[in-house]
């Protein structure tokens, strides 16, 4: 019998299945983008934006950071410190209060006020030289989060209230509050989001705008049946994102609020991960942009998925020999996006100019749907490979960047177990006339073949797809 050549399928969004025979093929420091309608693909694979160093700074426990006014302001346990625009070694401003994550935020105050909270009930204003602890203004009850909004800031308190401000200070009126009454939920976080306010409670959110009313000029718009899990599990609504607010829900998934319309976004796989957190609070997302892509993501301690907004897939990422992403709290600043590093006391930059997180590699895995001929079993005669080849760096390091290769394995059993990867040149630079292909690899089992490909070497990485020809056996 002729062997014929099918496509080897492999997935726009990662879904690794409960059972390795369940998967639909994976994602790992990976993703898909489509491609022209006359391209040689209609999508091609790219790493993940690596990270670079940006500013160094000689603390632990990174709480959160914000840019205002041209100076990049980071909290971390105990301490507030700042960079320019230059990076290099942080500038420390000060004592503060706390250890836990928290929340920045700003008026529009010819020199603005500047308050950071975290949902320990921690509070501080601080200038470019100095913190203080504690709030100026008695007439604010101890707040879980903060916000800016119109010139305000905004304040949420656990019992549900939320108190404004007046216009650009820190004076509060102690007549100046709500409170969410659409269940007695409590306040776990509130987030501005465009033009609205947004005061998220345990089952239920609330859509609030901006009324001019005295004294507190907020007016509720909505109600979404959607809380919030975690303190930390929202983001999306950070400067120069404007893809919708997205976070996990009370009942363990992730939703995506466009306009009112709030829609579930996370696959099943992702929410069995989500329920099977014990502590919700541990729950971290963040959103950034890269190469054109906004990217939202969310990590737990064991693992990390991302959501680009702008295809809807997700993808998983993870550091060298851990199971979780470094990126923790991006911010836009400086015209990049700044982020801390779970794996340093530093601040550093997602770019796709980068192939590595700092230093330490990126690997890049893709494993591909099983090419089934369920029940036969099938001889695979050849396997090839579509890579952008030529992608070598003949200035780089010698071989990883000079002669970086491609790492080839397959399953016949499912995913249970590997073959032994064989490896397979991305040419020297410019050598575009290199072919990566496989002949003769063996009998596929009933349940068809899988195929893993690992890319570990920091250079350009664009794979456009591959095809493999089986010849049907009996038996």
């Amino acid at each position: 019998m002729a062997a014929s050549v099918v496509p080897i399928p492999f997935p726009l969004s990662s879904a690794p299945g409960r059972h390795p025979q369940e998967s639909a093929g994976r994602l790992i420091n990976g993703f898909g983008e489509p491609l022209g309608d006359t391209a040689a693909s209609d999508r091609v694979y790219r790493r993940v934006p690596g990270l670079r160093a940006f500013g160094t700074t000689t603390r632990t426990g990174f709480r959160g950071a914000a840019e205002i006014n041209g100076t990049l302001y980071s909290a971390w346990s105990g301490r507030l410190v700042k960079h320019t625009a230059a990076g290099g070694a942080a500038v420390d401003i000060g004592a503060l209060n706390g250890t836990r994550r928290g929340f920045f935020a700003r008026n529009n105050a010819t020199t603005p006020d500047q308050v950071f909270v975290d949902p320990d009930g921690t509070v501080a204003t601080f200038t470019s030289s100095t913190v203080t602890n504690g709030y100026p203004d008695a007439d604010l009850p101890s707040p879980n989060s903060v916000t800016s909004i119109d010139g305000y800031l905004v304040f949420g308190i656990g019992d549900g209230r939320v108190f404004a401000t007046d216009l650009n200070t820190t004076a509060v009126n102690p007549l100046s509050f709500a409170r969410g009454e659409a269940r007695p939920d409590g306040l776990v976080r509130v987030v501005t989001s465009g033009s609205v306010l947004v005061l998220m409670g345990a089952y239920t959110s609330e859509v609030w705008t901006n009324v001019g009313t005295s004294p507190f000029p907020f007016q509720r718009s909505t109600v979404l049946d959607y809380g919030l899990i975690g303190p930390y599990a929202v983001a999306g609504h950070e400067d120069q994102m404007s893809k919708g607010l997205v976070w996990v829900a009370h009942d363990s998934t992730v939703v995506r609020l466009t306009g009112y319309q709030v829609d579930k976004v996370s696959p099943p796989d992702l929410d069995r991960l989500i329920e099977a957190v014990a502590d919700k609070s541990t729950l971290e997302a963040t959103a950034y942009m890269a190469g054109g892509h906004a990217m939202w993501e969310l990590s737990s301690p064991a693992w990390t998925w991302v959501l680009d907004l702008g295809t809807g897939q997700w993808h998983e990422r993870r550091a060298h020999q851990a199971t979780r992403s470094r990126i923790a709290g991006a911010v836009p600043a400086f015209g990049r996006w700044l982020a801390g590093d779970t794996a340093s006391g530093h601040i550093v930059e997602i770019t796709t100019a980068a192939h590595r997180d700092v230093t330490a590699p990126l690997p890049m895995r893709i494993e591909s749907g099983p090419v089934s001929g369920f029940p036969n079993r099938q001889r695979i005669a050849r396997a090839d490979f579509r890579f952008a080849v030529g992608v070598g760096v003949a200035a780089g390091l010698d071989p990883i960047e000079t002669d970086p290769t491609v790492e080839i394995a397959w399953s016949d059993d499912g995913g249970l177990s590997w073959s032994a990867p064989l490896h397979r040149s991305l040419g020297h630079q410019a050598r575009g006339d290199t072919r990566i292909t496989l002949f003769n690899t063996g009998i596929a089992g009933p349940y068809g073949r899988r195929w893993r490909l690992d890319i570990a070497d920091p250079v350009y990485v664009g794979f456009l797809g591959a095809t493999m020809s089986a010849e049907a056996r009996s038996g």
